[in-house]
């Protein structure tokens, strides 16, 4: 009998909401959508409903401390997703145990931190005390992969207005976050608009205005969806796209429930296009990312200019596209473990790959590994398998002599992979700029002249 893989675990830490619209009850509805662990950290429990907070009460300092310590000894996360904290005292031993727990380990992750800065809910309560603010910004941001703010938190943490979105962004980011999403909810217009950057590129992501009272709990959603697909193995860009996707598709179906802010229905992640936003990277419309696993081509024209870069193989491997499409191919390692920084492993992969060419008709060319996933660039011969075979079989080999080599007990990789169809050398640059900028990547040049396990492999 084939053993059942385990899914990528994801904690939410926030506020408990009985009405079942936000917080903690709304955030696991959104992980089982897309088939990852949801565990939780209550933060504080709240008397709300669809018209309002009543009333909030923070849980104790030693309850919290003990659910945080609890998960971590056993099911440590792929993922965190932070929503309402309350009071300074929950940011400080938030912020504590970031900094005292999550460090990198053998064989362990560094999860990635999404943060929604919940100020105030869908009603106008104030969910945040004032003296929070500091410890929030000072304590937890400089661990926050994606700040969510809406507008007027924007505000808030930058302590007054701002002309464009733009200069705001770079505002929050000099406050300590990897990076900050800002979303245009509040904004007027017929368009919803958010703004997604890292200080190295930038995204305008644009959905049309869905008119509904069924909006309790949306930041909720939002967030608890990108540390879903993040926690799955999508890049940053991918995972916020996938993110607004899902939200459109919650947005177009109220639950019809109470007579204020209603909770909208979350089911399974059905990734119709219908849903999906229009993309505009650094000022050019870029292809919308297509449904993982599939080889669907860009249905947006355009791309971004194309990236420089000091690597040789990647200049040689520039001079492949005349006709040729390409595919740009990621998958994790399961649970996110961090089993690949080490000669022994980046050896199997290379030779597998090299393998994969001879049996099943694939070209591989340029390829990264990193300690928890791998990014590499294929193309199809006229004798070539299905991607997907390609993957399972690939993923067969090299779990098989990787545990063999690192005596692990379970599997290597985590199910599923993500693929996206590159039809110009512009395309191509554009992921592996992103690849180059990834804040894991920049932390392991830091240690070495350059990342080793990066190389070319020639096409046949």
């Amino acid at each position: 009998m084939t053993p059942i893989s385990s899914p990528p675990i994801v904690w939410t830490i926030a506020g408990s909401d009985p009405g079942g619209g936000a917080g903690i009850q709304a955030d696991l509805k959104v992980m089982n959508a897309f088939g990852v662990h949801g565990c939780s950290v209550i933060t504080a429990l709240t008397a709300q409903n669809t018209r309002g907070v009543h009333s909030s009460e923070s849980v104790s300092e030693a309850m919290l401390r003990a659910q945080l310590q609890t998960l971590e000894t056993d099911l440590p996360p792929a993922a965190i997703k932070t929503g309402m904290l309350g009071s300074a005292a929950t940011c400080r031993i938030l912020a504590e145990f970031l900094a005292t727990h999550l460090k990198p380990k053998a064989q362990s992750l560094q999860p990635f931190l999404i943060c929604d800065p919940v100020l105030k809910s869908t009603s106008g309560a104030d969910l945040l005390d004032p003296a929070a603010l500091d410890m929030l910004i000072h304590g937890i941001f400089p661990k926050v992969g994606i700040l969510t703010p809406n507008l007027p938190e924007v505000g808030k943490l930058i302590g007054g207005n701002f002309k464009t979105v733009e200069a705001a962004a770079e505002r929050i980011l000099e406050l300590g976050v990897c990076s900050v999403l800002i979303k245009g909810g509040h904004a007027d217009g017929s368009e919803c608009r958010d703004y997604w950057t890292d200080g190295h590129q930038s995204l305008w992501l644009s959905s049309p205005r869905i008119e509904t009272s069924a909006t309790h709990g949306t930041g909720c959603i939002l967030s608890s969806a990108i540390a879903s697909a993040i926690a799955l193995g999508q890049l940053i860009p991918e995972a916020i796209a996938t993110a607004k996707t899902f939200l459109n598709q919650c947005l177009k179906s109220p639950a019809n429930l109470g007579t204020g802010h209603g909770p909208m229905r979350i089911e399974p992640f059905r990734n119709d296009p219908k849903d999906r936003p229009s993309v505009v990277v650094d000022g050019v419309a870029d292809p919308v990312p297509q449904n993982p696993g599939s080889a669907a081509p860009p249905t947006t024209p355009g791309s971004p200019t194309p990236a420089t870069t000091k690597h040789s193989h990647l200049r040689r491997l520039s001079k492949i596209f005349i006709d040729d499409p390409i595919y740009f191919v990621t998958t994790c390692t399961k649970g996110r473990i961090q089993i690949l920084d080490n000669p022994v492993a980046h050896e199997i992969l290379r030779d597998e790959w090299q393998r994969a060419m001879e049996r099943h008709g694939w070209s591989i060319g340029s390829y990264v590994v990193m300690p928890d996933h791998v990014h590499f660039f294929c193309k199809p011969t006229h004798t070539a398998i299905k991607l997907s075979k390609l993957m399972q079989h690939w993923k067969q080999w090299t779990s098989k002599r990787i545990k063999q080599e690192l005596h692990l007990d379970d599997s290597v990789w985590q199910d599923g992979f993500f693929d996206h169809l590159l039809r110009s050398n512009e395309s191509y640059s554009d992921k592996w700029n992103y690849v180059e900028q990834n804040p894991v990547r920049a932390e392991l040049v830091e240690r070495a002249a350059d990342w080793p396990y990066v190389g070319f492999i020639h096409y046949k």
